[in-house]
Formats: C-alpha cells, sequence, structure tokens
C-alpha cells in the first residue's frame, strides 16, 4: 500500500564486566517512544527537508514503526513459537496484482492475518484526498478478494493546518490550506467498520480505522485533535482515535478467531 502523499505544491555509557566487576550491570531497560515522541520526530524531519521527508517516506515510516512495535509487543510466545510475525513493507498478492502492505501481521503457513495501511497528506489535501479516498477502497478490495478472513486497518493522517499552491498577481505562492475535517472523517468513517457474522462477504469496508489530525504547532509536543473528528463522528458511532486503533484490531482477531492464542 502506498504510505504517503506525493508532496507537490503544484497541484549513557554501559558498564562493562571486567576482573573487579565480576557481573556487568544490566542496563535500565529503555521504554518505548509515546505516539507523542514519534509525531515530534516526524515534525524534525519534515521540517528539515518537506520534500525529501515524503519522497523517501522517511516521515511516514516513524508511524509505521510505532504501529508495528505495538503490534509485535502484543504477540503471545504462542504466536512466536508458531513464527507469526509483524513485518514492514510486506508484499501481499492482491486479487489483480501485489500490494505493498505498510504493516501485515503473517503466519507462515496461513498467510496474512492482519493488514494495516498508513498514510500521510502534509499539503494540498482538498486537491488529492478525493483520489487518495478511491485508492484506499481499492487496495482493501484487492487485499479482502485474496484474504477474506485477515483483519483490515487504516491510519490516517491529515495536519490541523497544511500548505497549498496559489497564484498571486500571476506567481505562484505556497498560503496555507484549512482541511475540512470534519468532511473527511465523515468519508472515512463511511469504510469502517466490517462486522456481523457475513463480515467475509464485505469488500471495501475496513475493519477498524484511525484518522489523525495532528497539530504539529504546538509545543512542546504535537496535539492530536481528536475533538476535531469526534465532532464530527462521534465516538459513540465510531471510535477513529489512534490510541485505540491496536486494541481494537486485536479485539477484532481475537473475536474472529477464538481458538488462537496470538495477541495478548
Amino acid at each position: 500500500m502506498t504510505d504517503d502523499d506525493q508532496l507537490e505544491f503544484e497541484d549513557g555509557d554501559v558498564a562493562e564486566a571486567t576482573e573487579s566487576t565480576p557481573t556487568a550491570v544490566a542496563a535500565a531497560p529503555i521504554s518505548a517512544p509515546t505516539l507523542e515522541d514519534v509525531l515530534r520526530d516526524m515534525k524534525a524531519k519534515y521540517d528539515a527537508d518537506p520534500i525529501g521527508a515524503v519522497r523517501s517516506q522517511g516521515f511516514i515510516k516513524m508511524l509505521h514503526r510505532y504501529i508495528a512495535d505495538d503490534l509485535r509487543g502484543r504477540l503471545t510466545d504462542e504466536a512466536r513459537k508458531q513464527g507469526v510475525e509483524v513485518k514492514e513493507e510486506a508484499k501481499l498478492f492482491g486479487s489483480h496484482k501485489p500490494k505493498d502492505a505498510d504493516v501485515a501481521v503473517i503466519h507462515p503457513d496461513n498467510g496474512v492475518l492482519m493488514s494495516i495501511g498508513v498514510r500521510s497528506q502534509m499539503s494540498s489535501v482538498g486537491q488529492n484526498v478525493l483520489e487518495y479516498y478511491q485508492g484506499i477502497i481499492g487496495e482493501c478490495i484487492s487485499l479482502q478478494d485474496r484474504f477474506p478472513m485477515a483483519v483490515y486497518g487504516y491510519v490516517y493522517l491529515h495536519p490541523v493546518l497544511s500548505k497549498k499552491s496559489a497564484k498571486r498577481k500571476g506567481q505562484k505562492v505556497i498560503v496555507d490550506e484549512h482541511p475540512d475535517h470534519p468532511r473527511y472523517a465523515r468519508m472515512y468513517s463511511a469504510i469502517a467498520g466490517r462486522d456481523g457474522t457475513q463480515y467475509k462477504d464485505i469488500r471495501g469496508i475496513y475493519d477498524q480505522f484511525a484518522y489523525m489530525v495532528v497539530d504539529f504547532d504546538t509545543t512542546p509536543l504535537p496535539e492530536i485533535k481528536d475533538g476535531l473528528v469526534q465532532g464530527a463522528v462521534p465516538l459513540d458511532e465510531r471510535d477513529m482515535q489512534i490510541s485505540t486503533f491496536v486494541d481494537r484490531l486485536v479485539e477484532t482477531f481475537k473475536k474472529r478467531n477464538i481458538w488462537l492464542d496470538y495477541f495478548s
């Protein structure tokens, strides 16, 4: 699956064991970065080189890794024993051609258990969002045709304030753009919630969706504006929070595979 939009404004030292130290001192465990930490690092990378960060996919791959590491941390010993892996940039066969899944949980004998797409749009949101919307639905259909029992999720990131090109006195300039987040929240909600006993026959609908609206200008860390999303899609109608995304994926998997002990 594609990762993010093309940025086009046109359209402590560690102690060592020695003779005097019979046993090495165990290093303190390193805590996993928070989502806010990841967003801060994404912002730093983007600010340093907006075009390079997007085109190299270095920007969005930070979010891929965060989601993948969260899933890896949920794998049980039984899953690991059976060879279940969480892979990033996994090439999966769709119904008509291979697809690059940003994050996938794969069993060595039984194939895809979970597939997750991740995308960001940092510029020209209004110009490109419908084209990308159509694309992520098509990706979903293609993979569900081949792996109907897998769990499918998608994460979409928009900034609170984006940039776009405009013309002023015949000259191209970069101006602020205020994306229509409520509209986009309703759009993404419409392609989420594949459930029911006949879920295997449903195409083009993701099991779980996370829509992230991020204010990258807040300090000291970027802030996720869940309120903008919930103003259009109430939480009791559809949970689209990134903070619950992996939990929701795991819950869906457990519900459909009650005989498998793969996730904690």
